[in-house]
């Protein structure tokens, strides 16, 4: 039996800070799940929100998934019992009690923001790829934050908003860049209060994003003339 504590131990002091982050959202797991097939590790709601987005297929291999993954009791409870370092102030938490260090740390929402990123940054590393879907008439957006991509815009925004609200880097806005009258070359600052404010509903359902603001002027004139002297084409 002491074989088995023996290297139950060894097991868990060769895992290392990282391999217990999400791959989604790049930030320490919140409550842990483990798909059956594959055996990848997720937060449970980067998770659903990635197959809801994608379809039953794993993020990281892309193998078959179910939404309804159980929970990875045993890396929980390694969580409880392992510590790590913010990184942030450096302070020594419980892994599974960093989260909630992060919200009260004065260093961790008061980071530095690096300088702004050249064209060149933006387009290799934080510019968004948009993808058309010709059969859909819609748009598809990766998450400038983690590896997650195929969301429509308001499953990113809810996804930017309920898993990288604490992310300080400038990035350029999925959405606004899509759009004509969008600066794809714009980082914001504060990238989730940007959607929560700006993007609270879909350009989509209220717009063509494809035509400029002053067509999108025009049109409404003409439709406003039209709806008031009964003309329809």
């Amino acid at each position: 039996m002491s074989n088995i504590w023996n290297a139950a131990e060894g097991l868990l002091d060769s895992c290392s800070e990282e391999d217990y982050d999400c791959p989604i959202c790049q930030d320490v797991l919140r409550t842990p799940i483990r798909t059956r097939n594959c055996r990848h590790v997720f937060c449970k709601d980067c998770f659903r929100l990635a197959v809801r987005a994608q379809g039953p297929h794993c993020p990281l291999c892309r193998g078959p998934v179910s939404e309804t993954e159980k929970r990875a009791a045993d890396v929980q409870q390694q969580m409880r019992e392992r510590k790590g370092q913010c990184r942030a102030c450096g302070t020594t938490k419980f892994l599974s009690k960093m989260r909630v260090h992060y919200k009260s740390c004065r260093k961790f929402s008061s980071r530095p923001l690096p300088g702004q990123p050249t064209q060149t940054q933006i387009s290799e590393l934080v510019r968004p790829r948009v993808l058309t879907l010709g059969l859909l008439g819609g748009r598809v957006y990766s998450c400038p934050y983690c590896p997650l991509q195929g969301l429509t815009d308001m499953t990113l925004v809810q996804h930017c908003v309920g898993s990288h609200a604490g992310e300080n880097a400038p990035a350029v806005c999925p959405i606004c860049a899509a759009t004509v009258w969008g600066n794809a070359s714009y980082c914001s600052r504060n990238l989730t209060g940007h959607m929560a404010i700006r993007h609270c509903f879909s350009y989509d359902t209220y717009m063509n994003v494809a035509e400029d603001e002053y067509t999108q002027l025009c049109l409404a004139i003409q439709q406003s003339v039209q709806q008031g002297t009964g003309i329809t084409e």
